[in-house]
């Protein structure tokens, strides 16, 4: 499996980090939502179903919403999950789709369970290309009928997520990976069926939406073509397998070889579409499992052996994928980092429509904040910040990188706080600094301008310049169990 590092920035002081406010959701990670609340039999597509010598004969074809019960976030992931049957039988009621959807959105997600059409000449592997045709425009009607009524459903536009088990995950792969130019040949007609099937988007409803697939869960499935999946496509993808699945064959082959007299399309399955994905820089996670063959978390049709043991390992497996998909690292505040304690300073980070931010500060003092924009006026000494966003999917980022801040405190501030009078501090080379102060102990150090240390005293009254470069330093001063920084300049 792919790991995904975070870089760490080594600065050249030591500090405290202190948080500032709390940023923390366990929504997609766990069950936090005690049950789903289910929608029932939408119509979402009128269209011709599998027919012979061109009769047409139209039904209506439905889905079920399941949402978390209680949720008011105003947007959420929406997953879709079709069911597997060789595309002639199953409907979206198999107990594994019950269970990913209502699992699904106890876990934070809008989940919907498809019906699609069915249907298909066996002994014809053309016939079999028009059913999976047939299955992807169902599934592009779906999802554009989950579109048309998103705020109905509070769903995302920009996180849409498709799943399926066996012909559920063909339809799933093509949906994802399928463009219009990439038709099966047969969708303009074969023998007995020699009507043109139409567009990706000609079938179902007349919706309008054009939308990208964020992640694909494959479930023992496969593509009918690898050259499908092109090198830009960078959709992640979930594949999932049993080793000894003689209806799909883990690797590659034609479905059905070994067990029924069935004509399908050659079928480059799980294994070959790890190996294309990674050959052409797409994410995938495989996971095979040995000595399992094809539904191996149990029938969920006929006679309903669903769930056996192997179903919570396939589960944990698709929500941690789906969670992946969706982290992200909060961008590093932009801001001043030579800073002085007199004045007031800004920093920010893009600021995303339905984000919140939470800012870390260390040794200043947060003035305003709005959103993705704070308002700092520092102590003085080394200081940081950070932030964290939380998106409006309610995904919480990682902490950006942390921006070191360089506070000077005003020479008059110091003279009229601290009763210390540091000067000159603009100094000629060689010129001797002056230490004023009414202070039992005042420990110095000074600092250049890439951090490193100069010198170090303790209850002096001068400090000679001789010997050191032309440039900028940095006088510390820790007073009171407090530090000031002030800037010198040597020229």
């Amino acid at each position: 499996m792919k790991k995904i590092y975070f870089s760490s920035i080594i600065f050249i002081f030591i500090f405290q980090f202190v948080v500032a406010q709390n940023c923390e959701s366990e929504r997609y990670q766990k069950a936090v939502f005690p049950t789903s609340v289910v929608t029932e039999g939408l119509v979402y597509s009128s269209a011709d179903v599998y027919d012979v010598l061109n009769i047409p004969l139209e039904f209506d074809f439905r889905l079920d919403v399941y949402e978390p019960y209680g949720d008011n976030l105003d947007k959420r992931p929406v997953v879709f999950m079709f069911f597997g049957g060789a595309f002639v039988i199953g409907d979206r009621k198999h107990a594994d789709i019950v269970a990913w959807c209502d699992s699904l959105a106890r876990y934070g997600y809008v989940a919907v369970a498809v019906d699609y059409r069915l249907g298909l000449n066996a002994l014809s592997d053309d016939s079999a290309l028009r059913a999976t045709y047939r299955g992807i425009q169902d599934a592009r009607a779906a999802i554009r009928y989950m579109l048309e009524y998103q705020n109905q459903f509070r769903i995302d536009p920009n996180h849409i997520y498709l799943g399926g088990e066996s012909a559920g995950a063909i339809i799933a792969l093509h949906t994802a990976f399928m463009e219009e130019p990439e038709r099966f040949p047969a969708t303009y007609g074969i023998p007995l069926e020699n009507f043109d099937m139409g567009c990706l988007d000609c079938s179902g409803n007349d919706f309008q939406h054009a939308f990208d697939i964020k992640g694909v869960i494959d479930l023992w499935g496969g593509i009918f073509g690898l050259d499908i999946i092109d090198a830009n496509e960078k959709i992640p993808t979930l594949i999932i397998h049993g080793e000894d699945d003689i209806i799909v064959p883990y690797d590659e082959g034609y479905p059905f070889i070994n067990d029924f007299q069935l004509t399908f399309p050659y079928l480059h399955s799980s294994d070959a579409i790890h190996i294309d994905m990674n050959n052409k820089n797409i994410y995938n996670e495989f996971y095979l499992y040995p000595g399992e063959g094809h539904l191996f978390y149990g029938l969920p049709d006929g006679i309903i052996t669903f769930p056996n043991d192997n179903w919570e390992p396939v589960w944990t497996q698709g929500h941690e994928f789906l969670f992946k998909t969706m982290q992200f690292e909060t961008p590093i505040p932009l801001g001043d980092t030579n800073v002085n304690t007199s004045q007031v300073y800004t920093y920010a980070v893009p600021n995303n429509l339905g984000s919140t931010y939470c800012w870390e500060v260390d040794n200043g003092n947060i003035i305003s904040q709005n959103g993705s924009q704070i308002q700092i006026q520092w102590n003085g000494g080394m200081g940081s910040i950070a932030v964290i966003e939380t998106n409006c999917i309610d995904v919480v980022g990682e902490t950006s990188q942390v921006l070191n801040i360089n506070s000077t405190i005003d020479v008059q501030d110091l003279n009229t706080q601290n009763q210390v009078h540091l000067f000159p501090t603009f100094l000629n080379q060689g010129e001797s600094i002056n230490i004023e102060y009414n202070h039992q102990i005042i420990n110095i150090e000074i600092y250049n301008n890439i951090g490193q240390i100069q010198g170090r005293w303790n209850n002096t009254n001068v400090i000679s310049t001789e010997n050191w470069a032309i440039g900028i330093y940095f006088v510390k001063l820790k007073i009171d169990d407090k530090y000031y920084i002030q800037k010198l300049l040597i020229n």
